[in-house]
């Protein structure tokens, strides 16, 4: 046995120092838990726009897509289309099954964690295998390798942020011309990183290397391009008309929830800032009590409302205590160097990244959700690595033991939450001869429109007496006429189990979180319900549920 344990080290050992084996490792591991993911949340969104693009390559935002309550130009939605271009070629080539489509987002996973590896090495960080599981087990990246533009994005950013600090020291025309043409691409397929656009002159100007600047209209030129292309197609400028969210401070406590629900290393930050006895004692402590509040949920003893609560206040605690750790590595820094030195260190650039990404987020994004903290989260572990450092092996193994359980939980949990609506859609049985609609979007509008259900418009209804009319009860969906009468004959669902206990299907909250809706929490409960109504009275204006 000794000798079986001492081989096993030996080989952990050489896995762990093997730069590019541990990479495909960590790779192969996320690409596994993705591989045959249902399509989810706005996939089905990108898969339609991609199947439009494949057929209009001219005319990207004129097609129109079924995604509130009747079918909208993609103008009118908030992305631009590079990354919709990218799926209808490959599309074009496979078709759209789940495997070939995520193996294609698994080559930006496999970027990120390459350009994310490089920057370590970059900045000759210690702890570099910490840092890097910690990154890849986050549940911040695990759940969100869906069909969606948040990880080819923070593949790009990070390439940019690589190619930023290289220009320090070498290559300078080299480094920046590159930094700037992969914000210009990010820029094409999400326009949240414009304030990246500041970053990059921002360093430029600090380090006076001003007959570099002219490489900011790289971006700028590709984005007045993308929008004259607007213009010809549909007579406006789409980064312009994109819709806003209203500035509102509960957007902070939402970002803040966020943060702190996949942020398991704070303990580490902790510990590293002041490493006294008392703060060990009760990190080590926590996630004992954490076990007793799991038992006490399980056991009824909590009610599921309160239990959430209680997580969420957790959560935006933790998220402040992250960002207090931060400002205090900042002021610290700044003091010990000298303010004047602190802003041409590599630290500072690697802040700028993630200040002015939060800042956006915090003001613009629309709602708040674990895929914007994805696009921060490896800018604060970098930042952070000193404090990793001090804080040692029993703190550091409880971070990443935390991250890791909670990575493959949370992103067992939502493949199982995605699959759910892909296997309620399968088992539907038509009726030859009768019209069945559905109303709901996200992955279960992919998949019933596949069995040969018909999606439902709110202001165009054909329905007609006697249709069948299937739609889940907890999904974003289309509003019913009010006048419509949709009497229940059957409802469907599928008993919870342990792999959505951790579960973040509360309306999907890993994916769009609030004041009161924790990004995840602990459920008892099945995934959803299914309703199966029978069109009993159609009139134009509007619908009422009978149950019955």
């Amino acid at each position: 046995m000794r000798n079986i344990i001492k081989r096993f080290k030996t080989k952990l050992h050489f896995v762990l120092n093997n730069r590019f084996l541990l990479l495909l490792i960590l790779w192969a591991l996320l690409t596994a838990l993705n591989i045959n993911k249902a399509y989810h949340i706005d996939d089905t969104f990108h898969l339609e726009a991609a199947n439009w693009i494949k057929e209009h390559p001219a005319t990207p935002m004129s097609g129109t897509i079924n995604w509130k309550d009747d079918p909208t130009p993609i103008y009118s939605h908030n992305q631009p289309p590079l990354f919709f271009y990218l799926l209808a070629l490959v599309i074009s080539v496979t078709g759209t099954n789940e495997i070939p489509l995520h193996l294609f987002l698994s080559v930006f996973t496999f970027l990120a964690l390459f350009l994310f590896d490089k920057i370590i090495s970059r900045l000759k960080l210690k702890n570099r295998t910490l840092l890097l599981l910690l990154f890849a087990f986050n549940p911040a990246l695990v759940v969100n390798q869906n069909l969606m533009t948040d990880v080819p994005l923070l593949s790009l950013v990070l390439g940019s942020a690589f190619f930023l600090l290289k220009a320090a020291q070498e290559k300078k025309a080299t480094g920046y011309i590159f930094a700037a043409l992969l914000l210009g691409i990010g820029l094409l397929i999400k326009y949240s990183i414009l304030p990246l656009l500041v970053v990059l002159l921002l360093v430029i100007i600090i380090r006076r290397d001003y007959k570099y600047l002219a490489v900011i209209l790289i971006p700028i030129g590709m984005l007045l391009v993308w929008s004259v292309w607007n213009y010809f197609e549909y007579g406006s400028v789409h980064f312009l008309d994109r819709p806003k969210g209203e500035i509102h401070i509960n957007r902070l406590w939402s970002f803040m929830a966020a943060a702190g629900a996949v942020s398991f290393f704070t303990a580490s930050m902790l510990y590293g800032s002041w490493k006294k006895s008392l703060i060990k004692y009760l990190v080590l402590c926590i996630p004992f009590l954490f076990l007793v509040q799991v038992v006490l949920f399980a056991s009824g003893i909590i009610p599921e409302t309160v239990n959430s609560n209680i997580l969420n206040v957790t959560f935006v605690l933790n998220g402040l205590l992250l960002f207090f750790l931060l400002v205090r590595q900042l002021i610290q820094c700044a003091v010990i160097e000298g303010l004047k030195n602190y802003l041409l260190t590599d630290r500072f650039i690697i802040l700028l990244f993630a200040a002015a990404t939060s800042a956006f987020m915090v003001l613009f994004a629309p709602f708040m959700a674990t895929r914007h903290i994805l696009l921060i989260l490896p800018f604060v572990l970098l930042y952070s690595a000193p404090l990793f450092e001090r804080s040692g092996k029993i703190i550091n193994r409880l971070s990443v033991f935390a991250t890791l359980t909670f990575g493959l939980f949370l992103g067992v949990s939502d493949y199982s939450y995605a699959d759910y609506y892909r296997k309620m859609a399968s088992e539907i049985k038509l009726i030859p001869g009768q019209t069945t609609w559905t109303a709901g979007h996200w992955g279960w509008q992919w998949y019933a429109e596949k069995r040969g259900l018909k999606t439902y418009s709110t202001n165009n209804p054909v329905v007609k007496s006697g249709d069948l009319f299937v739609y889940p009860a907890n999904i974003s969906r289309q509003e019913f006429n009010k006048d419509l009468l949709l009497v229940v004959v059957e409802k469907k669902w599928k008993k919870a189990s342990l792999l959505t206990f951790f579960s973040g299907n509360n309306f999907a909250s890993m994916y769009s979180s609030s004041v009161k809706t924790a990004p995840w929490s602990m459920s008892l409960h099945p995934v959803d319900t299914i309703y199966f109504c029978r069109v009993a009275n159609p009139v134009i204006d509007s619908v009422r549920l009978v149950d019955r």
